[in-house]
C-alpha cells in the first residue's frame, strides 16, 4: 500500500519541490535492509551498522530523485555525488559508500542482489563503516527503488 505523494525535502536533491511516492511500510523496509545487511556483516565478523536519521534523509532524497528522473545513477539531480548529499543533511563524513537497486520487490531481494555483486558486496562488508540509512521510492512504472548508504563520521 502506498502513501499519497509526499513532498520530500527538496533541497536535498534538486532545490525544488516535487512529489515522491514512498511505500507506506518504508520504516519496516528500511529496518529489514539494515537487519539483513548486519546479518551479512556478522557472518563476516564485522560490527553492525547503526541506523542514522541523517543518512536516511540523504538516501530517501536520492531514491526520490532517481524516481523523478527515472534513471538509476549515483549522481544527484544537480550533479552532486554522495559526499554532497551527506553534507547537505549535516552528516560529517570520513568515508561513505552507496548501493542502488531498482525493480526488486523486497528487502531480501535487494540485499541478496547487492551481495551477489562484487562491488556492492564490498560496500556492505566495508569494515570501517558504522552508520547506515536506506531510502525507498516508487518509480513511475511501480518498481521499487532502493538506496542504501553506509558511512563513518569524523
Amino acid at each position: 500500500m502506498l502513501l499519497p505523494a509526499l513532498w520530500i525535502g527538496l533541497f536535498l536533491t534538486t532545490g525544488t519541490a516535487w512529489a515522491c511516492t514512498i511505500p507506506r511500510e518504508a520504516p519496516a523496509l528500511r529496518e529489514a535492509v539494515r537487519h539483513l545487511a548486519n546479518a551479512e556483516r556478522s557472518q563476516a565478523g564485522l560490527a553492525p551498522l547503526s541506523a542514522s536519521r541523517r543518512i536516511t534523509l540523504a538516501a530517501q532524497g536520492h531514491a526520490c530523485s532517481i524516481a523523478r528522473r527515472d534513471t538509476v545513477t549515483h549522481r544527484g539531480a544537480l550533479g552532486g555525488g554522495l559526499r554532497i548529499r551527506l553534507l547537505r543533511v549535516g552528516y560529517t563524513l570520513a568515508a561513505a559508500n552507496e548501493n542502488l537497486a531498482m525493480g526488486l520487490d523486497t528487502p531480501g531481494a535487494a540485499v541478496a542482489g547487492w551481495m551477489g555483486s562484487p562491488g556492492h558486496r564490498r560496500n556492505i562488508l566495508a569494515p570501517d563503516m558504522r552508520d547506515v540509512g536506506t531510502g525507498i521510492a516508487v518509480a513511475r512504472d511501480g518498481r521499487l527503488i532502493w538506496v542504501m548508504i553506509s558511512a563513518r563520521s569524523r
